[in-house]
C-alpha cells in the first residue's frame, strides 16, 4: 500500500504536466493535432488508467464503502471514467452536408473517412435570423426530414436533431443553402457520463447537507472560526489636473441631446451616447477629456474638425511608436500623425514592416484610431437613418452608405444625405437653441421609420443611465487601496477585536454599497442587452466582483480576512475586467451562446474562483504573519482550517460548473468534452485543489506553511485557466 501511496501522486503529476503542455501544443500546432500527439496518446490513455486504478485501490483500502457520500462520490469519478472510455472507443463523430432537398446518408468522420448512416436526411429548408434591425445573426434554423418521414424536424442552436441514437447539430453553411451538419453518436457512453454527473451531484449533496460525519460538517464547528476584527477606512481621493485653454465643442445641453438620438452600433440599435462613450475611450483611454463629456468630445469632432485636429487626444502605447512620431508624452494630435503631404506615417510604417515584426501591434492599434476618425469623416460611421427595404425589413445606415432609394420618397432621400450639412450650418451660426430641436426632431424620425428596431423608451432611458453610473477605473483602484490599508491594519492588529467594532461596521457597509452597484450594473445590461450579461469576459469578471463581495459580506462573522479580502480582491478584479475597455457597449449574444446552461456553468464557476481567491489571500496573511510574528503558529493554524473548510465548496461548484458546462457543450456541439484549453485547465486546477483535502494520505500537506505555500502556487492555475486561456491560448472558450 505504501507503493500505491507513492505512485499516486507521481502519476497525478504526470497527467497535469501532460495536459499543461498540450495547451500550449494545441495553440502552436492545432487540436487536431493535440488530440493525436497528447489527448489520444497511449502513454496519456494509460496514466488515466493507472489513475483510476489506483483510485479504486484506495477508496477500497479506506473503507469508503461505509461512507456513504465519500463512497458514492469516488464511485462517481470511476463512472465518468468508463463513460469517457466508452465514447473514445465506440463513438462517432462527424459532419454530414446537406443540400437543398438532396438526401444524404454518408458522413465524414474526425479521420476524413466516409461513414453510412442508417437512414437518409433531407434539407428542406434553412434560414439565417437576424436581430432586428441588423444583420447580426440571431439562430440558424434548418428544417430537415429523416428517411422521408412526413413529419420534419427543425435543427437550430442549442435545439439538436435526434433520429435513431444519432444526433445533429448545426455546424455551418454556405450563401447557396448548402448546410453542414454535425453528426454524433454515443448512446452509451453518454449515458454512462450522465450517470455519472448525477452520482456526483448527489454525493457531493449528501456530503454538504446530510452527512453529520463528513469533514466539512465537523469543521464548522471548529473552535478557530471566529469573528476577529476589522479596520479603519481612509478614502485617498485626488483631484483632476484643470486644463485651461479648451478647443470648442457644443455645450453639455446640446451634446446630451445629440446623444439622445439612435444609432445602429455594432449590430445594435442603442443611444448614440453609447457610441460616443466608446469612441471617446477607444481614442483617448478614458470616457472624459479635458471635463468634456463623451458625447461633447464626438460633437467637437464632428463639428469643430479645426480645432481638434491638434489636440493630443489620441493615446498612443509603444516606444517605438511614440519615436517614430517624435512624440514627448503618451497623446498626439491628428496633425502629429501626418507627415507634410497629408499622409499617414503610421500607416507607412506599417507597409515597410515585415509581418512577424513585434513592433506591429503598436503600430497597428494606433492606425485603427487613426482610421476611426477617417471612418467618422467620412460620414460611414454614425449609422443613425433607419431605411426599409421592398420586403419591410428595415436596416440602419448612415448618409453615405448604399442603399435603394426607390424604397424612400425623394424628400426622404435628401434628408438624409443633407442632415448632417444642416446640423453643421446650425452650428456654423452658433444657433444652439435650433440645433437641440433638430436633434430632438430628427429622433421622433428614427422612432418613427424604425419602428421595430429601437429599444422601448423603458430600456433606452436604463442604457443611458447606466452609461452615467458605469464602472470607473478610480472605483477599482479605491478597492484595491482601501482593500490593501485594511488587510496591513489587520495583520498588525490580528487577533483583537474590540477595538475594531466601528471600523468592521463601516466596511461592511462600504461592502455592502459595492454589491448594491455592482447588482445594479449587472440588472441594467442584463436589461439593455436582452439576455443574461454573463456570455464575455468583461462581464464575467464584474459578475465574479460580484460574487467576491457577496462572498466577503456573508463569510465576515467565522473568516477573519474576509472584508479586507473582499475589497482587495474586488478591486483587482474590476481592475482586471477593465483590460478589454471601461465598459465595452453591449453586443448581440452569439447564437450559440443563447442557452441557459451557459449562464448556470459560468456563475457556479464564478462562485468558484471567488472562493479560491479566499485562500490565496489566506496564504498570503500567513506568509506575512509568518514573516512578521514570533507567535505565529496558532494565527497559520487558523487560516489553514478556514482555507481547508472553503476547498470543500470550492471543489463543489468547479465540478458542478464542469458537469454543467460538460451538458451545455453536448447540447450545442455533440460532446462533452473536447480538450479545449480551458476545460483543460479547468481540470487541471480541480485536481491540483483536490489534493489538499487528502491530506491524510500525504504527511506533508498537514504542515500549515507548506499547505499555504501550495494553495499559493495552485492559484496561478486559476489564472492560466481563465486570463492565459482568453489571452495566449485560445480555443472555443476565448470569449469567456
Amino acid at each position: 500500500m505504501k507503493f500505491v501511496k507513492i505512485l499516486a501522486p507521481v502519476v497525478l503529476v504526470a497527467l497535469l504536466l501532460s495536459m499543461a503542455i498540450g495547451t500550449v501544443y494545441e495553440s502552436h500546432f492545432g487540436s487536431s493535432e493535440a488530440l493525436a500527439h497528447i489527448y489520444h496518446a497511449p502513454y496519456f490513455i494509460g496514466l488515466w488508467c493507472i489513475l483510476m486504478a489506483l483510485t479504486l485501490v484506495l477508496s477500497l483500502h479506506n473503507k469508503l464503502y461505509k461512507r456513504p457520500a465519500l463512497g458514492a462520490l469516488h464511485a462517481s469519478i470511476l463512472l465518468v471514467f468508463v463513460g469517457a472510455m466508452v465514447t473514445y472507443t465506440t463513438g462517432q463523430s462527424g459532419v454530414i452536408t446537406l443540400q437543398p432537398n438532396q438526401p444524404n446518408s454518408t458522413f465524414v468522420d474526425e479521420d476524413n473517412q466516409s461513414m453510412e448512416l442508417p437512414f437518409c436526411v433531407t434539407l428542406n429548408n434553412f434560414e439565417v435570423i437576424s436581430y432586428p434591425g441588423t444583420h447580426a445573426p440571431m439562430d440558424y434554423v434548418a428544417t430537415v426530414t429523416m428517411d422521408g418521414q412526413q413529419s420534419a424536424q427543425t435543427i437550430s442552436m442549442n435545439n439538436i436533431g435526434r433520429y435513431k441514437n444519432y444526433r445533429f447539430y448545426i455546424s455551418d453553411y454556405d450563401k447557396d443553402g448548402t448546410v453542414m451538419l454535425e453528426v454524433a453518436h454515443d448512446p452509451w457512453g453518454i449515458a454512462l457520463i450522465y450517470a455519472g454527473f448525477l452520482m456526483m451531484l448527489l454525493s457531493m449533496i449528501v456530503f454538504f447537507f446530510i452527512d453529520k460525519h463528513s469533514p466539512f460538517r465537523q469543521m464548522l464547528h471548529s473552535p478557530v472560526l471566529k469573528v476577529a476584527m476589522v479596520l479603519l477606512l481612509v478614502l485617498p481621493l485626488s483631484p483632476l489636473n484643470a486644463h485651461s485653454s479648451n478647443p470648442r465643442t457644443l455645450p453639455k445641453t446640446t451634446a446630451n441631446k445629440m446623444g439622445n438620438m439612435y444609432i445602429l452600433y455594432k449590430d445594435r440599435v442603442c443611444p448614440l451616447q453609447t457610441f460616443a462613450r466608446d469612441f471617446t475611450y477607444q481614442l483617448y483611454g478614458s470616457t472624459s477629456y479635458k471635463g468634456f463629456s463623451a458625447e461633447q468630445v464626438l460633437a467637437g469632432w464632428l463639428f469643430y474638425y479645426d480645432d481638434w485636429k491638434d489636440e493630443p487626444v489620441i493615446k498612443v502605447k509603444g516606444r517605438a511608436v511614440r519615436d517614430t512620431l517624435h512624440l514627448d508624452s503618451r497623446y498626439a494630435s491628428l496633425t502629429q500623425l501626418l507627415d507634410p503631404n497629408g499622409e499617414n506615417i503610421v500607416d507607412k510604417m506599417l507597409d515597410s514592416m515585415a509581418l512577424d515584426d513585434p513592433r506591429r501591434s503598436k503600430f497597428s492599434e494606433t492606425n485603427k484610431k487613426y482610421n476611426m476618425l477617417v471612418q467618422l469623416y467620412s460620414g460611414h460611421l454614425l449609422k443613425v437613418f433607419p431605411v426599409s427595404d421592398t420586403a419591410g425589413s428595415i436596416g440602419w445606415f448612415s448618409q453615405n452608405d448604399n442603399f435603394v432609394p426607390s424604397t424612400i420618397s425623394d424628400n426622404e432621400y435628401i434628408y438624409i444625405r443633407k442632415q448632417q450639412s444642416y446640423f453643421q450650418e446650425l452650428v456654423a451660426m452658433g444657433d444652439m437653441e435650433t440645433l437641440g430641436m433638430a436633434f430632438d426632431k430628427h429622433r421622433a424620425y428614427q422612432e418613427q421609420r424604425g419602428k421595430g428596431t429601437t429599444p422601448s423608451q423603458f430600456v433606452f432611458r436604463a442604457e443611458r443611465f447606466y452609461n452615467r453610473i458605469a464602472l470607473t477605473r478610480p472605483l477599482a483602484i479605491m478597492c484595491v487601496l482601501l482593500g490593501l490599508f485594511f488587510f496591513v491594519m489587520m495583520l498588525l492588529q490580528y487577533g483583537r477585536t474590540d477595538e475594531w467594532k466601528w471600523g468592521r461596521q463601516l466596511s461592511m457597509v462600504l461592502l455592502t454599497l459595492l454589491s448594491v452597484y455592482l447588482l445594479l450594473l449587472f440588472f441594467l445590461r442584463w436589461l439593455l442587452s436582452g439576455y443574461v450579461p454573463l456570455g464575455g469576459g468583461y462581464e464575467t469578471m464584474c459578475f465574479l466582483a460580484f460574487c467576491i463581495a457577496v462572498a466577503a459580506l456573508v463569510s465576515h462573522r467565522r473568516f477573519e480576512l474576509s472584508l479586507p479580502f473582499g475589497l482587495l480582491m474586488t478591486g483587482f478584479v474590476l481592475m482586471a475586467a477593465m483590460i478589454e475597455g471601461v465598459n465595452p457597449p453591449a453586443t448581440p449574444l452569439m447564437p450559440v451562446l443563447k442557452s441557459p446552461l451557459l449562464l448556470i456553468h459560468v456563475a457556479i464557476m464564478m462562485f468558484a474562483y471567488a472562493l479560491l481567491a479566499f485562500t490565496l489571500f489566506n496564504s498570503i496573511a500567513a506568509i506575512v504573519i509568518r514573516a512578521t510574528n514570533r507567535q505565529w503558529q496558532s494565527s497559520v493554524e487558523r487560516l489553514q482550517t478556514i482555507s481547508q473548510l472553503l476547498l470543500y465548496p470550492a471543489i463543489f461548484f468547479m465540478a458542478t460548473g464542469i458537469i454543467v458546462g460538460s451538458v451545455w457543450a453536448n447540447i450545442s456541439w455533440g460532446s462533452y468534452w473536447s480538450w479545449d484549453p480551458k476545460e483543460v485547465w479547468a481540470l487541471i486546477s480541480t485536481l491540483l485543489y483536490v489534493v489538499p483535502l487528502h491530506s491524510r494520505m500525504i504527511p506533508w500537506l498537514r504542515k500549515p506553511m507548506v499547505f499555504h505555500t501550495y494553495l499559493l502556487v495552485a492559484f496561478l492555475s486559476i489564472v492560466v485557466t481563465y486570463f492565459g486561456v482568453n489571452f495566449l491560448l485560445g480555443g472555443m472558450h476565448s470569449y469567456a
